[in-house]
């Protein structure tokens, strides 16, 4: 019995043994496999790095603001009388826009020129009577004291009359109103916007090293996400005297023709700023560059040849310093030479050493001045 239960486990020990063999061949040889395995080449794009000739500029970003501006209010407290304007219509500098009541001030106005009139005419009674020597001096001084008072008064008044008519100070566009007839506003209260849209300006920031080239006149043009396809030429027409110490930068002002009024305060733009003359620069897409905080990078194409024969075509990771931006260009200043090979689409998919297979057929477009098309 005891050797039938030997045999017996001696078997199953062959059979496991057995099955365990032929398991860890099929895995060494799967590992084998994976180990030999290549992946197939990366499908990318290229271009080769040629000289183009590169306008001197820079660009940044800014907003519009207007050559005049104010929001108007009323240093008089009281209700609206009369709104002779209409939201957003083109007034004229001296316009009146609102007026608040002035009933109690008219009729204090009318009492203080009654007063007026009887002391000037007790005035004149003075002087003829001064002339006869029948008043004294005091007496008449008093008189005349009495007509500036009364003239005092009645300016005071009419100044108060004037302070509760609100004038547009500048020609311009009013915004929407804030009060209607018949509403109680109290002094400084926002009652309507006014501002003048044309020209306009546009106010932004400059580096200090690019400050010397810009000067009064120079030419900008501006791109708002607004109008797309379309371009706004002007020109510098200040240049702030004072860097600011924290930024290093200096402020520019623009002026811009805005004829139509297309273009509001608060608006946001792109501006080119051209500063003069042309250099030959290295250029690739920014598709190409790979950007990181250890430095920026391109895949450079190699081709080589294995111990085989094989021809291989493979990319090596190259550091660059980048220089200025244009549209879809950017200038390599240090890293490429002409005639080098770059990966334009795909670097995604890459590693150092990577084979490629390249595909030139469907080029994506890269142009220093791209236009954007509508849809």
């Amino acid at each position: 019995m005891k050797k039938q239960i030997l045999y017996t486990l001696g078997a199953m020990l062959g059979v496991v043994l057995i099955l365990g063999s032929v398991k860890f061949f099929q895995i060494r040889s799967e590992m084998a496999k994976h180990a030999s395995f290549t992946p197939p080449p990366a499908a990318v794009t290229t271009a080769v790095v040629k000289p183009i000739a590169w306008a001197s500029g820079f660009d940044t970003v800014g907003s519009f603001n207007a050559v005049r501006g104010s929001t108007l209010s009323t240093q008089e407290a009281g209700n609206v009388a009369k709104v002779s304007f209409q939201s957003g219509s083109a007034v004229e500098a001296g316009q009146v826009l609102l007026a608040l009541d002035t009933s109690v001030e008219d009729a204090k106005l009318r009492g203080a020129r009654a007063r007026l009139e009887l002391a000037r005419q007790h005035l004149a009674r003075s002087k003829a009577l001064r002339t006869q020597s029948a008043m004294s001096a005091a007496t008449l001084e008093d008189a005349e004291a009495q007509v500036s008072q009364a003239e005092a008064e009645e300016q005071s008044i009419q100044a108060a009359i004037e302070r509760k008519r609100i004038v547009a100070p500048f020609s311009g566009r009013a915004g929407i109103r804030a009060v209607n007839e018949g509403e109680y506003v109290l002094a400084g209260t926002p009652l309507v916007p006014l501002y003048t849209v044309d020209p306009i300006h546009f106010n932004f920031s400059v580096p200090q090293q690019v400050a010397p080239a810009l000067k009064p006149g120079s030419n900008v043009t501006i791109t708002v996400d607004a109008f797309p396809g379309r371009s706004f030429s002007g020109s510098v027409t200040a240049v702030n005297p004072q860097i600011n110490e924290d930024l290093r930068s200096i402020d520019i002002q623009a002026t811009i023709p805005n004829t139509e009024q297309e273009l509001l305060p608060g608006m946001f733009g792109r501006v080119e700023l051209a500063l003069g003359g042309q250099q030959q620069v290295l250029s690739v897409p920014l598709t190409a560059v790979s950007y990181a905080p250890y430095g920026d990078s391109v895949y450079v194409v190699e081709r080589k040849v294995d111990e085989s024969g094989t021809a291989l075509t493979l990319v090596r990771q190259q550091i660059v310093q980048l220089g200025e931006r244009k549209g879809d260009l950017v200038a390599v200043t240090k890293g490429l030479r002409e005639g080098d090979e770059v990966v334009t689409t795909g670097t995604s998919k890459l590693r150092p050493e990577a084979a490629i297979a390249i595909n030139n057929q469907a080029l994506p477009s890269a142009s220093e001045n791209p236009t954007v098309k509508d849809s």
